[in-house]
């Protein structure tokens, strides 16, 4: 076995998932253009994102065709190697991952159409979609249970001990998939903050299953692969100034398909390690949202918009308030971001089935 031989599952569908981006990036930004799909500046951001203003949105189209293609490839090359239950799991993500694409898109449309941030799908609409998705997810998790040779699909593992929650695992594992959708939207809220975040996720999920020797992982790999390599063609175009935002369409399909295969490749406990940042992100919003309504019942209006928790929400948005260039602030939570990896690789092998007698193999 040659020295580069176990990067290949990951390299392999990093390079075809970037190289898609990068061939079809300004073809598909012009096209976005000319249809003026632009989304409006939320309201709920500063005054100097005004700037952003009609910059093309949707561009989640590129990172999604990007990783169906990446995927779809390595499936066709590796399609002897991949047992059955593999194959289903990672259709199984897929799937999860295109079609919350295609809620974030139902929802950029209509707020270009209209050019109201707020004329998309109703919250409400939006998280009933993404729990159907994720409730189609965790069925189809559930029929590969029989055929898993090593683990409960249903137990989580935390200091080497592994516990079956059975049915709660399946409906615990909706929620996750919905809360992780919505944390990397909030996330993608600055130029490059979004695709550069799970651009350190997944690796750091891909590496956690190469170094564990999780062969048995193989297909989860592939898919890490494919969503790094889109989400670092996707930053070449986003990066500050932003030609393209992902928009809905990008950051729900992100959230969502890295979750499911989070849960498919056991590292629920792992992602909310590495992941740190989403967490923050959809934290600092909740607690704003919920603070607020606490203090203007409590209160009254003047007392609540005069006391708030933070100068605005999501968090990144707060430190532009204080005063920090929007890519100091995108620099500073990408570091964060890698110290959250490196924990989540200091601390796998507590959290893995395999992990304690796989890493130093």
């Amino acid at each position: 076995m040659t020295f580069l031989s176990p990067l290949v599952p990951v390299a392999l569908p990093f390079l075809l998932s970037l190289l898609t981006v990068l061939a079809l990036g300004n073809r598909v930004i012009a096209w976005l253009a000319d249809r003026k799909a632009a989304q409006p500046v939320s309201g709920d951001a500063p005054k100097t994102h005004l700037i952003k203003h009609g910059t093309p949105t949707m561009g989640g189209l590129l990172i999604i065709a990007a990783v169906v293609v990446s995927v779809a490839g390595m499936m066709g090359a590796l399609g002897s190697i991949l047992l059955t239950h593999q194959r289903m799991k990672l259709l199984a993500v897929l799937g999860t991952f295109v079609f919350a694409g295609m809620i974030g898109l139902a929802d950029d449309l209509g707020k270009a159409r209209k050019k109201q941030n707020k004329a998309g799908l109703s919250e409400g609409m939006k998280l009933t979609l993404q729990i159907v998705v994720a409730i189609g997810f965790a069925a189809a998790l559930a029929l590969t249970a029989p055929s898993e040779p090593r683990y409960a699909v249903s137990a989580i593992t935390i200091a080497g001990r592994s516990l079956d929650l059975g049915i709660a695992y399946y409906i615990l594992g909706v929620l996750f998939i919905s809360g992780f959708g919505n944390a990397v939207n909030f996330t993608d809220g600055l130029d490059g903050l979004a695709s550069g975040t799970t651009l350190i996720v997944s690796l750091s999920l891909a590496a956690v299953v190469l170094l564990t020797g999780g062969t048995g992982q193989l297909e989860m790999v592939l898919f890490y692969g494919a969503i790094a390599g889109g989400c670092a063609g996707f930053l070449w175009f986003n990066a500050y100034p932003a030609r393209v935002f992902m928009g809905d369409t990008g950051s729900l399909a992100l959230g969502m398909g890295i979750s499911a295969a989070a849960l498919a490749a056991k590292q629920e406990i792992l992602l909310l390690i590495v992941g740190a940042v989403y967490l923050a992100e959809i934290g600092s919003m909740l607690l704003q949202r919920y603070v607020f309504k606490y203090r203007r019942i409590r209160h009254g209006l003047e007392y609540a918009q005069a006391n708030r928790v933070f100068r605005r929400a999501p968090l990144h948005h707060h430190f532009e308030e204080l005063g920090v260039k929007e890519t100091q602030v995108v620099a500073r939570f990408w570091i964060a971001a890698l110290v959250a990896a490196a924990v989540g690789l200091l601390l796998a092998p507590l959290l893995l089935p395999e992990a304690a007698r796989g890493i130093g193999r």
